[in-house]
């Protein structure tokens, strides 16, 4: 099969953007990338697909999402990040298990159409897996753990384990995702962390999000002060640190295994041990602003060479789950910081993946990588700058493939 467009973007070296482009495909895999001519040319027998007035791109990679959460923001809305955790907390009493599986499915439709082909999703109820599966989009999915009982059961099947563990797939993966490093016992981190390093598994976790976060570790007086109270938990059980990050270093959870999500909360000594460590970042900018939880410092992480991918987060703490809005929103709130709207494209695609650690198998569109594509309308306006110009005009996609089978075609 091939591919062909009026402009592709098949690396991302500054201006690295291929007029009247086309990509070669077989069996999953891209085999080639190059103008139209000289592909048709090495390529005979296979069939072409143009699209038209069109940009090929590799696919979006949105690094966290709970799929599984429905349109909330509005219902558990607060006037504080704590605010808003009690009253999401009391909303999902009111849920089940056929509300979970039609917020999935709902958003699925969203990821395609907007063409999202991974997610880093967030597992909390067991549903997710199977119908990201089904659906054929490309996903590691991080089971949830919440647990601050010092002396739950943390050796052979203990209760933390996934209460159904899936195997994983060509497309679909799983990790681990310890809620927050206040949500989840020392002992039982140190244990997810073992198990994390024996297994080869990704983590992935909350951290440094709020002020509060960072007052409780403080022992200082802490807004989830009430969520602790509301949980039952004991405030003794909370833990002490300097920071989350300095926390987590401490007990071995800083590796290149942890995606830490949020880090709004991060100092220039936190930096530095993110960098060291060679933790991710996932950075969820307009869920950051729905809870007013602070801005992240993206130049200096991404000037101290730390990989930051792009997430939604989830609708009870953002508007959309579309990379399109989520992509404009950070390029609106960081230009300033002289990030470039390649930089942004970067987070969405080849930073996500590496977020991920599925760097190997998309993110770029090249010879080797799976056939994760997807096809947008050529903006309307011309500056000559097409990343600004498909980022402010951008909303949907015409065409999207996940390992090389069609999910979705406009035309």
């Amino acid at each position: 099969m091939i591919l062909t467009s009026e402009k592709l973007i098949s690396n991302w070296p500054p201006g690295h953007i291929i007029q009247n482009g086309a990509v070669a495909l077989s069996k999953g895999i891209i085999l080639a990338v190059g103008p139209v001519d000289k592909i048709i040319k090495r390529f005979p027998g296979h069939a072409v697909h143009p699209l038209k007035n069109a940009v090929l791109l590799p696919g979006l990679i949105n690094v966290h999402v709970h799929l599984e959460l429905p349109p909330l923001l509005e219902t558990v809305r607060g006037a504080s990040f704590v605010d808003w955790i009690i009253n999401l907390i009391l909303a999902k009493k009111a849920l089940g298990g056929n509300d979970y599986q039609s917020a999935v499915l709902t958003n699925i439709e969203t990821l395609i159409r907007t063409g999202t082909t991974t997610v880093g999703e967030i597992c909390t109820h067991d549903i997710s897996p199977a119908l990201l599966k089904q659906n054929g989009l490309r996903a590691l999915v991080f089971h949830e753990i919440i647990e601050m009982r010092p002396r739950v059961k943390v050796k052979g099947q203990g209760s933390w384990r996934p209460a159904a563990p899936h195997s994983s797939s060509s497309l679909v993966k799983f990790g681990v995702t310890p809620h927050t490093p206040y949500t989840v016992s020392e002992p039982l981190l140190r244990a997810i962390n073992q198990f994390s390093k024996k297994k080869g598994i990704r983590l992935s976790m909350h951290v440094a999000e709020s002020k509060d976060e960072l007052a409780l570790l403080q022992r200082r007086k802490s807004g989830l002060d009430r969520v602790y109270d509301l949980a039952g938990w004991d405030l003794a059980w909370a833990p002490s640190g300097i920071s989350s990050f300095e926390y987590l270093k401490r007990i071995g959870l800083l590796s290149p295994r942890l995606l830490a999500v949020h880090a709004v909360q991060t100092t220039v000594e936190d930096i530095a041990l993110i960098k060291i460590s060679k933790t991710s970042i996932a950075h969820c900018p307009r869920s950051n602003k729905k809870l007013r939880v602070g801005k992240l410092p993206l130049k200096k992480l991404l000037d101290a060479g730390i990989t930051v991918g792009l997430g939604t987060d989830s609708l009870a703490s953002s508007p959309s789950l579309s990379m399109w809005d989520e992509m404009r929103f950070a390029y609106k709130i960081h230009k300033q910081d002289a990030i470039s709207a390649l930089d942004i494209f970067k987070m969405a695609t080849i930073n996500g993946a590496k977020a991920l650690g599925l760097e190997k198998d998309v993110g770029y569109i090249e010879p080797g990588k799976k056939a994760d594509i997807i096809a947008v309308p050529m903006p309307l306006r011309n500056t000559g700058n097409l990343y600004c110009d498909l980022l402010r005009e951008t909303k949907s996609c015409i065409m999207m493939m996940v390992n090389g089978k069609f999910l979705f075609r406009a035309l």
